[in-house]
């Protein structure tokens, strides 16, 4: 699957922000059928959990393939598709915003994503965006985060901190700039204690361990709601 990941600052009062941002994410259903995204998700940052957070939002929209995104683009750019933008600006602080296309890897718990999925809803998952180490081409970046599934450094990560369904989104190759981050990794949590154990066993871990992988490395918790399709519908 690719994935479009949104990566946003609020940009109007935290009392309309949650409402703007469900609906500037959710107008992607308006999109044409076998244009609009496979499945669409609005995820809020937890500040309690992530004091000062790099962002305060995270959208993402799954596509079958290459194609299917560039349909989906095209409608973004038209007069229809506008709207799309229109909610956006209301919501977001666009300066302060980013977007990486990736392909989406999931490395671990694929029955427990299907169930999350199926039954829509909101869910915990606690993500990390980071840059990679100077000298490391993309391809072998990817190579060694792949085989570092499950580690840090060569320390396993123990059960605590595994959570249930584990994801890598690698960015896909671009022509000309570069996205704002070379990773995006998802773990998702049936409960906020046990995501606290991520954060805390990584606050322990991390430092050092990761420095022949990663340049810089930031970590946001997320309650993220399924908004398209309803599973109710």
């Amino acid at each position: 699957m690719i994935k479009r990941i949104l990566l946003v600052t609020r940009g109007c009062a935290p009392d309309d922000f949650v409402p703007a941002w469900r609906a500037a994410m959710g107008a992607a259903a308006a999109a044409p059928p076998d244009v609009r995204p496979s499945r669409v998700t609005a995820g809020i940052v937890l500040d309690e959990v992530t004091p000062e957070p790099r962002h305060d939002a995270v959208g993402q929209e799954w596509f079958d393939d290459e194609e299917h995104l560039k349909r989906f683009e095209s409608w973004l750019a038209s007069p229809e598709g506008a709207v799309v933008d229109e909610l956006l600006g209301r919501a977001v602080e666009r300066d302060a915003s980013g977007i990486v296309v990736a392909r989406e890897h999931v490395m671990r718990g694929e029955e427990w994503l299907s169930r999350r999925w199926r039954d829509g809803g909101e869910s915990l998952k606690h993500m990390a965006l980071a840059t990679r180490a100077a000298g490391l081409t993309q391809a072998e970046f990817f190579d060694r985060w792949r085989s570092r599934a499950g580690l840090v450094g060569a320390v396993p990560i123990p059960p605590v901190a595994r959570g249930q369904a584990y994801m890598q989104n690698h960015p896909l190759s671009r022509d000309v700039g570069d996205w704002p981050y070379d990773a995006v990794n998802e773990v998702y949590f049936d409960n906020l204690d046990d995501l606290r154990a991520r954060i805390a066993w990584f606050a322990e871990n991390l430092a050092g361990n990761e420095d022949d992988l990663v340049r810089e490395s930031w970590f946001v918790a997320v309650r993220e709601e399924v908004l398209w399709p309803d599973p109710a519908a």
